[in-house]
């Protein structure tokens, strides 16, 4: 192998240590910035508390659908006890 051909190989070689070496350093980087932003948690957990977050959701939504259909009994029978009360029919009355 001959001076001229390790001039003409070297540049492109040095080149392409560097750029791999700046992809390698920004994947770090990029990986650093994620779990700081995530608190350093797992993406795992961060799943799982998704996850748990939408089924409390779910929960909730249906606790609030049963308290509105027993808010809607309770009116029902709060207006059918203030309804005024038919006058006792005689006829039944003896019958008793």
């Amino acid at each position: 192998m001959g001076p001229e051909l390790v001039e003409i190989i070297a540049p492109p070689i040095a080149i392409i240590s560097v750029g791999a070496l700046v992809l390698i350093g920004m994947k770090l980087r990029y990986t650093h910035k994620e779990r700081t932003r995530l608190g350093g948690i797992a993406q795992e957990d961060v799943q799982r508390l998704t996850d748990s977050v939408g089924a409390l959701r779910d929960e909730v939504q249906h606790l609030r659908d049963g308290y509105l259909e027993l808010n809607e009994r309770m009116e029902f029978t709060e207006r059918l006890l203030e309804r005024p009360k038919p006058e006792a029919d005689p006829r039944r009355a003896q019958k008793d």
